[in-house]
């Protein structure tokens, strides 16, 4: 079981609302909701942070992928959603794959 720490945070009445709704759209109470919007937060942040960084030629996709906790597929996905190329060449690709395989 994973260690439970109490966390006290002044938030803005937006910020609460945000979690009172999360709650009753997913029928669960204010903590599981707060839980819940913050790892998802917490993944976009990371995709956004680690897409910046392939963009800049600072990781690979697959590393990207990975500090992520996604599929490359997935990543992929991502990038081609903020119209991010790939530098790699089709050779570099295919080389890729067959290393998979």
């Amino acid at each position: 079981m994973a260690e439970i720490e109490f966390l006290g945070a002044r938030l803005e009445k937006e910020i609460i609302t945000m979690v009172e709704e999360t709650a009753k759209e997913e029928y669960v109470d204010k903590t599981k909701a707060l839980k819940y919007l913050i790892i998802l937060g917490r993944k976009q942040f990371l995709i956004k942070r680690y897409l910046d960084m392939y963009k800049h030629e600072q990781c690979s996709i697959d590393k990207a992928a990975q500090a992520c906790r996604i599929t490359v597929n997935e990543m992929m996905k991502e990038a081609m959603k903020e119209g991010i190329k790939s530098s790699e060449t089709m050779e570099e690709y295919k080389k890729g794959l067959e290393l998979l395989k």
